[in-house]
């Protein structure tokens, strides 16, 4: 199990960390003719699509896993109905982002209003239901290779396009927003022959409305789980609209969420992987190897963003040809060192996943949200753009450990973790990377020999071992 772990987070993970890093290569030259007030016109208008992103599915997505697993001879036939239905609720859904989008597009891009709206609306009208049926029919069947080459496809259209219409054509703002849509619409539109030709996923449009409306039951109260995404990593934009920051702050903060978003891919593609063992582990209450694969993952986790965070600095240096922007490294330090609540959450709340417990979800995932959304809207005034990232990391370590105070977890769980122990080293990895990023390049070379030689014993004596012990 291993060796799929590994495999198949290399293989999600490359895929979009190739044109992600392709896309950092380019900064040196983006950030030429991309000013601070285009990257906060960028970042605003990704915040108002962000927040409807959650309705896009009404939460179905989450529950087409279980009858994979647990209904494997019918599946396709209950998976072909919610493609039907989403199929037709995404008229709806466009309509919806649609009126938001037209209210709250920021007047520097003003006149460009109805072509942003429509490029934001139409691969999703069309096409975006296939990609997620033919995503997650890839993902569960332990077959990476083909989403990993739409992603890359898709990251080479978007980075083309990018450096054709910012720095050929000079568009700023909107030129990364056509190559955003350009790759985004090239990669939805190849699902659909695999999708409804080849794996026999066609949509069922004639579907039974009580199937429909039994499922909605369960799914629809995952939207605020979900919706918390968007409260978390997006709000804190509109907080900062809503408080008249300038935009060149707001450019700054959407250059640090750039950043944190190459190691959110990463994340998310160990947990593309992670997952669907997880769930096989916890029906068969295989304790051993969900302790092994678990601290596998903490420990990838640790090693990205604390290698990073520690030399953010001279990373800074090298990508970013904008003084200004390139000053602001701290910023991505707390937003990236955040992440490390991840591993301890996904754990956590996959057993509320596989058992159905979606209602219970909520004090977890939502709350998390709210507790971001509430210290922007209030603490951005005093503490600027400083409340946006302490609001985020705030909202990431309640939604990483508050899991473990629930009863269904303890009565559900098949290994007990010590999350309390992971709670305090995120905390002081934190800090010292906070703090020790400023030190000489000789004294980081030796920090990072160090955290390195750390980490490798870890894995040879405990990760590989029969007996995984945890002290």
């Amino acid at each position: 199990m291993l060796k799929e772990l590994f495999k198949g987070s290399a293989i999600y993970g490359v895929a979009p960390f190739v044109p992600k890093i392709l896309t950092v290569l380019l900064l040196p030259i983006l950030t030429l003719y991309l000013t601070s007030t285009d990257y906060g016109i960028i970042g605003t208008i990704t915040s108002v699509v962000f927040a409807v992103q959650a309705l896009q599915d009404l939460g179905l997505r989450s529950l087409l896993p279980n009858y994979f697993y647990k209904c494997q001879s019918q599946y396709k036939l209950m998976w072909r109905e919610v493609y039907g239905f989403l199929s037709l609720w995404m008229i709806f859904f466009a309509i919806v982002q649609a009126v938001l989008l037209y209210f709250f597009i920021p007047k520097e891009a003003e006149d460009n209003r109805w072509l942003i709206i429509l490029l934001s609306n139409f691969s999703s009208v069309f096409f975006g239901p296939t990609a997620t049926i033919g995503q997650l029919y890839y993902q569960l069947n332990l077959k990476p290779t083909p989403v990993a080459w739409r992603i890359v496809l898709s990251g080479a259209i978007t980075i083309i396009v990018n450096f054709l219409c910012v720095v050929v054509f000079r568009w700023g703002y909107m030129g990364a927003y056509v190559g955003g849509f350009a790759g985004t619409f090239v990669t939805n539109l190849t699902y659909w022959p695999a999708v409804n030709r080849h794996l026999g996923l066609s949509p069922i449009y004639n579907f039974k409305w009580r199937t429909i409306i039994r499922l909605l039951k369960v799914s629809i109260p995952t939207i605020p789980h979900y919706y918390s995404a968007y409260l978390m990593n997006s709000s804190n934009v509109l907080a900062m609209n809503y408080h008249h920051k300038p935009q060149t702050e707001i450019g700054h903060l959407t250059m640090a969420q750039s950043i944190f978003s190459m190691f959110d891919t990463v994340m998310g593609a160990i947990n593309q992987v992670w997952s669907p063992m997880s769930y096989q582990f916890i029906r068969d209450k295989n304790t051993s190897e969900m302790k092994r694969i678990l601290y596998v993952y903490v420990m990838m986790a640790y090693t990205l963003t604390f290698l990073f965070s520690l030399w953010s600095r001279e990373i800074y240096d090298i990508l970013i040809s904008n003084d200004e922007i390139a000053a602001t490294y701290k910023y991505s330090i707390i937003l990236v060192m955040a992440l490390n609540y991840r591993p301890l959450y996904v754990y956590c709340i996959n057993y509320f996943f596989y058992h159905e417990h979606t209602v219970q979800m909520l004090g977890i995932t939502f709350m998390a949200g709210i507790i971001s959304f509430l210290f922007y809207f209030t603490m951005i005034p005093y503490m600027g753009i400083y409340a946006a990232l302490i609001g985020f990391y705030m909202g990431c370590l309640y939604m990483g450990y508050c899991g473990y105070f629930y009863p269904f977890y303890h009565q559900m769980t098949i290994y007990d973790v010590k999350w309390y122990l992971f709670l305090l080293l995120q905390l002081l990895m934190t800090v010292l990377a906070f703090y020790l990023v400023d030190y000489s390049i000789i004294f980081k070379i030796l920090i990072s020999t160090i955290f390195l030689s750390v980490i490798g014993y870890l894995f040879l004596s405990r990760i590989k071992s029969d007996a995984i012990k945890i002290y």
